[in-house]
């Protein structure tokens, strides 16, 4: 694995771990609250709670790249290299391939790569299935590394599992719109899967009608 793998990997795990859960148990009665800390529900117990439905349909948070009053893309988190100040990540209605706007993501300055990704809990009902990410690439004046489409499943502690971030079939140079698609196996002890867009190295990447699915 090359040392910007290693990074990029790290990278995530420290965006995932920043994220864990921090919310606090309300006191519902008396007994409640003097009753033995051991008698109050465990975090795992209240993440798992909070997990889907079995039969919930998979699916991701502001696909359109909807910006809000501030010009940012909500649902989605950006991710810079190193100490960042590289890539700009835009709501862009003008070069949009569908309506209101697609995701751009363009370099600046000097770090390697540029990441605007989600976080999507995980059932255990869904292990040792496949997801499969779709969605349409645009590139301008790409060199290096490439633009990908990026899936990751986590375990929820910090340890990442399995991913794909399109390591063969990247996006590089200047070519217009087109459709790719990835895979990735849902291991057994996966929490979350997360999903993204992924400009590694110098150019300008758009990316549009992105949509998750379970395929078997």
């Amino acid at each position: 694995m090359s040392p910007l793998w290693v990074v990029l990997l790290f990278v995530g795990y420290t965006n995932h771990a920043l994220s864990a859960d921090t919310s606090s148990v309300p006191a519902t009665s008396a007994v409640a609250q003097t009753a033995a800390p051991a008698a109050l529900p465990s975090l795992f117990t209240r993440r798992q709670a909070r997990r889907p439905a079995p039969d919930a349909v998979i699916s991701l948070k502001n696909p359109s790249f909807n910006p809000d009053k501030l010009g940012k893309i909500t649902g989605w988190v950006e991710i810079e290299h190193g100490s960042g100040n590289s890539y700009t990540f835009v709501a862009d209605s003008e070069n949009a391939l569908s309506v209101p706007s697609s995701a751009r993501i363009k370099r600046y300055g000097s770090e390697p790569f540029g990441l605007l990704q989600q976080s999507i809990s995980v059932h255990p009902s869904w292990h040792n299935k496949t997801a499969r990410l779709s969605g349409s690439l645009r590139g301008v004046d790409i060199n290096g590394a490439g633009g990908a489409l990026v899936l990751r499943a986590d375990d929820g502690s910090g340890q990442i599992l399995a991913w794909n971030f399109m390591q063969n079939t990247r996006v590089k140079g200047t070519q217009d719109w087109k459709q790719y698609t990835i895979e990735l196996k849902i291991p057994p002890s996966t929490y979350s899967l997360i999903v993204g867009v992924m400009l590694e190295d110098g150019g300008t990447l758009w990316a549009d009608n992105l949509a998750i699915e379970l395929v078997d």
